[in-house]
């Protein structure tokens, strides 16, 4: 689990008019992690250009019956993925992901190669 002091990303606003949101990716985190304000709009994207798979693991702070949900894992596959699985939008996340102080936290099983930026889509 990450700690509240996760490195927070520049959530960029996507607009009608487009954005190029790549360019403003960067590396992970690897001591505490990333993290990402959250209004229920926001995306978090990831390009792994390394040769093996990593794993992405978004902390889910909701509970049931005072049981915790387990956290959400996603695999990002290697780079030169035939089906494009390494490159990945993910999201929007629900408020059952933000921590108490309106982030989402996220770390990554490995650093090298990897790229991630986070960003809004508009209003309807």
């Amino acid at each position: 689990m990450p700690y509240a002091s996760a490195v927070a990303l520049t959530v960029q606003e996507i607009s009608r008019s487009g954005k190029s949101v790549t360019e403003q990716m960067i590396a992970p985190t690897a001591t505490h992690g990333n993290k990402f304000l959250n209004d229920g709009r926001t995306m978090l994207r990831i390009k792994n250009n390394s040769v093996g798979d990593i794993t992405a693991t978004i902390d889910v702070t909701q509970t049931v019956d005072g049981l915790a949900v387990t956290d959400r894992t996603v695999t990002v596959k290697a780079t030169g993925d035939a089906d494009g699985l390494d490159f990945l939008d993910i999201g929007p996340f629900p408020a059952s992901y933000n921590q108490a102080d309106g982030y989402v936290w996220v770390t990554f099983s490995a650093m090298t190669d990897v790229l991630m930026d986070a960003y809004r889509l508009p209003e309807r």
